[in-house]
């Protein structure tokens, strides 16, 4: 019972939400089938209370009197539940979404000519759209079936007089409207594909479909989510250091509450791929960009999913500020932000990241006293801990720990099977040069090391690797 779709689909729902479906499904409008209703009891009190489920022959026979049950009537039943669990859905969406709505009666006040109804419903309809917070592609879409609603509630003798007098305005609303939904759509599709292309390091050519100076002959000023997807556009298309990041991110930081929460993400992965991609190149300023754009994404909720914040945005906020030496805004983000993590990550991400802390403050023995608090179950926490624990042992000068530690490490990568051939090579690239630089402090052979390892694309921790050369010699 519990491998069946309705089971595993209302076992991701909040227990609000299985209560309001818990109304819904009693309601005599949407269900008038008694036993979906018994069905829906079954599943929801099971999953409210962690209870175990019956077997699927005695849940039936528990809501069944007249018909025996066959496994043919058992799934017919809980796909009839699913489906009015998707209706559940429809009007769930359809109540948070108050634009929609209104056009919807608008539509329906038109179809069934109701005219007492019009004029009040009309006006109420512009007040929804003056208080819409979210002013997107949907947002002009539904301006637009709104003002063309309204046109077709006119009379042919009220156009006529308005468009003789002047007064109607209401076709050029329908096209800017319209337009304004048309550029923005093209534009994510294009920053979309741009973004796949770069991903998979594609050649294919793209064409954006419209000419850019449409943009020109477009009152863009007036219509934040045009002007900011232009933007982005622009920054997918820059080489070179430009100040379209800048214009982006003043814009997005002014203007972010105007977009539903996943274009607030395109737009701030937009942002933050941008500064990653001069993180690389190793400008220093905009490591301290990075730190800001993920400053603003966690306290806008941009990149939280549900309250819960990813280990990559947690891991890389923290890499980026310790090379740029922000340690007591990293040790400060790291406390304050570890609950955002989903609670089976916490107390890893916790020392692990204040362990990276103390080895960059080089307050080596704390670093060593962290890392013993880090649970190995986890693959990316064990192979981490221990690259990093090497490397307190080595600044330590703790040599054989070190050289014990080092070798257990080569053996655990060399059986573990999880770990995929390139970072297998990796890893044991690194444990392999250590072991080499430990052992020889001649200053030619030392040089020799470093150019193996500069030449040498598959090392992690080369930097660090080539630092202690440095310092050797």
């Amino acid at each position: 019972m519990n491998s069946t779709r309705i089971f595993r689909v209302l076992s991701q729902l909040t227990i609000t939400e299985l209560n309001r479906f818990n109304k819904f499904i009693q309601s005599p409008y949407h269900n008038v089938n008694a036993r979906i209703n018994g069905l829906a009891v079954k599943l929801i009190d099971s999953i409210k209370n962690n209870r175990e489920l019956e077997d699927k022959e005695t849940i039936w026979n528990s809501i069944e009197t007249k018909k025996s049950y066959t496994d043919l009537k058992f799934r017919k039943l809980c796909n009839d539940l699913l489906e009015r669990f998707e209706k559940f859905l429809i009007i769930e969406n359809l109540e948070n979404n108050k634009i929609l709505q209104s056009n919807l009666l608008l539509e329906s006040i038109r179809n069934d000519k109701i005219e007492i109804l019009a004029e009040k419903h009309m006006t109420k309809s512009a007040v929804e759209f003056d208080r819409e917070i979210d002013q997107s592609s949907n947002f002009y879409l539904q301006k637009y079936f709104y003002e063309k609603t309204i046109q077709n509630l006119k009379t042919n003798y009220e156009k006529k007089v308005n468009l003789k007098k002047g007064k109607d305005s209401s076709y050029a609303d329908l096209i800017k409207n319209l337009d304004a939904f048309y550029l923005i759509e093209k534009l994510r599709i294009a920053i979309d594909i741009q973004t796949w292309k770069k991903m998979y390091k594609s050649t294919e050519e793209f064409e954006l479909g419209i000419p850019l100076n449409i943009f020109d002959n477009f009152e863009i000023a007036q219509y934040h989510a045009v002007d900011i997807y232009r933007t982005m556009f622009n920054l997918y298309n820059d080489d070179e250091l430009t100040n379209d990041y800048y214009t982006l991110k003043n814009k997005a930081f002014k203007h972010i509450d105007t977009f539903p929460k996943d274009e607030q993400r395109e737009i701030f992965d937009v942002l933050v791929s941008y500064c990653i991609k001069w993180v690389n190149k190793e400008n220093m300023d905009f490591h301290k960009e990075t730190l800001t754009v993920y400053d603003w994404g966690i306290s806008e909720n941009i990149i939280l999913n549900k309250g819960i914040l990813s280990p990559t945005s947690f891991r890389n906020y923290v890499i980026i500020g310790l090379r740029v030496g922000e340690f007591d805004k990293v040790e400060n983000f790291i406390k304050s932000n570890i609950d955002l993590l989903d609670k089976e990550r916490r107390e890893n991400a916790l020392n692990f990241n204040l362990a990276r802390v103390a080895f960059y403050r080089k307050q080596f023995q704390d670093c060593v006293s962290y890392l013993s608090r880090v649970n190995y179950d986890d693959i990316w926490y064990n192979v981490n801990s221990k690259m990093l624990l090497i490397a307190a042992y080595y600044e330590l000068e703790e040599i054989a720990v070190l050289e014990s530690t080092n070798d257990a490490f080569i053996t655990f990568i060399r059986r573990e099977k999880s770990l995929d051939i390139n970072r297998r090579t990796a890893y044991l690239n690194f444990s392999s040069y250590l072991k080499k630089i430990i052992s020889n402090y001649d200053s030619k052979k030392l040089i020799k090391i470093k150019e193996k390892i500069i030449s040498n694309k598959e090392v992690y921790n080369k930097t660090w690797l080539l630092e202690k050369i440095e310092d050797l010699l």
